[in-house]
């Protein structure tokens, strides 16, 4: 009894999808593997591994780049944009935290005469 080894990898795979379920295999494997870095970063994260939390969630984050470059470049395209905003939002934070102090001040003034 001979097996024709060049035919088994089709044959293991013919195998494996008569076993799944339609929808299964039409989802990306680049989308599980990002989605499944991410759910493993997240209990690295919980669990105190921090480095290892984020080298995961990188490498899943790669794999996304790699599925879909024009996304990576529009992101990449509105990074200045991105910090100008936080600048912007950086810049009205101090001037409320100068004027409530401003204020705070006044209202110590009042209170001690």
């Amino acid at each position: 009894m001979s097996i024709d080894l060049t035919r088994l990898p089709q044959r293991i795979e013919d195998g494996i999808e008569e076993h799944l379920p339609e929808s299964l295999s039409t989802v990306p494997w680049t989308r599980s593997l990002a989605a499944g870095s991410l759910v493993a970063s997240a209990i690295l994260l919980i669990s105190g591994r921090r480095k290892t939390a984020l080298a995961v969630a990188l490498g899943g984050g790669v794999v996304t780049l790699l599925e879909n470059p024009d996304a990576a470049r529009d992101l990449w395209n509105s990074i200045p944009r991105y910090i100008r905003n936080a600048q912007d939002l950086l810049v009205k934070s101090e001037d409320f935290i100068t004027q409530l102090a401003e204020q705070g001040e006044k209202l110590r003034r009042s209170m001690s005469k």
